[in-house]
C-alpha cells in the first residue's frame, strides 16, 4: 500500500452540512456509481448492492475534472482527512457468547473487550454480518486495468455441498479511462444474517445465504452504512471550496464550520487563524480559501 497520510474527497455543501452534523462518513453500494462496470461479474448478477464504499483520491492539487464531476462548482467544497478516520468500538466477549452461544474467538477473559471495527451487539441484534467487522481493514487502493477478468470476475465456487462467493473481487478494479481518479476507497461488504438461532446451524445458515445471493433473491440490509470519525480525525479534517463558489454559498459555508456544535455543547470558530476556546482547549478546524467567487470575495 502507498505510503500516504491523507485523502481528499469532492462533494456538496449538503453532504459537508450532514458530516459534521452527524460526524460520519456514509458508504453507498457499488451499484449506485457512476461506474456502471463496477457491480458487474463474470458469473453472478447484482451483487454489487452488497458492497458498499466511499471514493477518495490521493491527489492533493486540486482537479479541475474532479470539481466537475463530483461538485456543483458553485456549490463544491473538497474535505482532507487522514486514512483510516474511523472509530473502534469494543465489544465484551461475553456479548458474542450470548448473543450466538459459542466462544468465536480467543478471549482471555469473557469479560474483556475486543478491538472490534463494528459494533458487534448492534450487528448481532439487527441481522446482518460483514467479514470487515474484526479486522476493520478496508482502506483499498484501486487498481486500473483492461483485464475484463479483473473489471468483471468470477466469483462463485462450489465444492460439493459448499458454495462460496468471493465478493471481495468487487470494487478493487476499474478501467483505465478512469485512472485520472487517482482513487483509494473504504470498502466494506454487508449480508443479511441471522445470528439468533442454533450455533449448530451457522454453516448451514450461511450456505442458505450464499444460495439466495447466488440467485439474486437476497435483499441488502440497508440502503446505505455510517461510519462513525473518530474525533482526533474530526478535529483535523480541512475543506476547501471551489473555485468558483458562489457568494451566498460561501456565506453558508462559513455558517456551516463556524457554528459547529460540538458534542460537549461548546460552539468552537472553526475559520483558518481564528480560534475560540472550547471545553476548557483549543479546538481547531481549518477552512482554506482558495481564490475569488464570482463577486470578487
Amino acid at each position: 500500500m502507498s505510503n500516504i497520510e491523507y485523502l481528499y474527497r469532492y462533494t456538496s455543501l449538503e453532504s459537508l452540512a450532514l458530516i459534521l452534523k452527524s460526524r460520519q462518513i456514509r458508504l453507498n453500494p457499488l451499484d449506485k456509481m457512476d461506474d456502471l462496470q463496477e457491480q458487474k461479474t463474470a458469473d453472478v448478477e447484482n451483487l454489487g448492492k452488497f458492497v458498499f464504499i466511499s471514493s477518495w483520491t490521493e491527489e492533493s492539487d486540486e482537479s479541475i475534472p474532479m470539481w466537475r464531476m463530483y461538485t456543483d462548482p458553485r456549490a463544491g467544497v473538497r474535505i482532507k482527512m487522514r486514512k483510516n478516520p474511523f472509530v473502534w468500538h469494543g465489544t465484551k466477549g461475553s456479548d458474542i457468547v450470548e448473543k450466538i452461544g459459542l466462544n468465536a474467538v480467543d478471549m482471555k477473559s469473557l469479560n474483556g473487550k475486543l478491538p472490534t471495527f463494528l459494533d458487534m451487539s448492534e450487528l448481532m441484534d439487527k441481522g446482518y454480518y460483514s467479514v470487515q467487522a474484526f479486522g476493520g481493514k478496508i482502506l483499498e487502493q484501486v487498481t486500473y486495468t483492461n483485464e475484463i477478468e479483473k473489471l468483471e470476475p468470477v466469483i462463485s465456487h462450489i465444492e460439493g455441498n459448499k458454495m462460496t462467493l468471493e465478493l471481495n473481487k468487487l470494487g478493487r478494479h476499474k478501467n483505465t479511462y478512469w485512472s485520472f481518479q487517482k482513487e483509494w476507497r473504504y470498502i466494506m461488504t454487508f449480508i443479511p444474517f441471522d445470528f439468533k438461532s442454533d450455533v449448530g446451524t451457522m454453516e448451514l445458515k450461511f450456505n442458505l445465504t450464499a444460495n439466495k445471493l447466488l440467485h439474486g433473491i437476497e435483499i441488502p440490509p440497508f440502503r446505505f452504512y455510517n461510519l462513525d470519525i473518530a474525533p482526533e480525525a474530526f478535529e483535523e479534517m480541512e475543506i476547501t471550496c471551489s473555485p468558483q463558489m458562489s457568494a451566498g454559498n460561501r456565506i453558508l459555508l462559513d455558517t456551516l464550520v463556524e457554528k459547529r456544535v460540538y458534542s460537549n455543547g461548546q460552539v468552537a470558530d472553526r475559520l483558518s487563524g481564528r480560534h475560540e476556546q472550547a471545553g476548557g482547549r483549543v479546538k481547531q478546524f481549518r477552512l482554506a480559501h482558495k481564490g475569488k467567487n464570482e463577486n470578487g470575495y
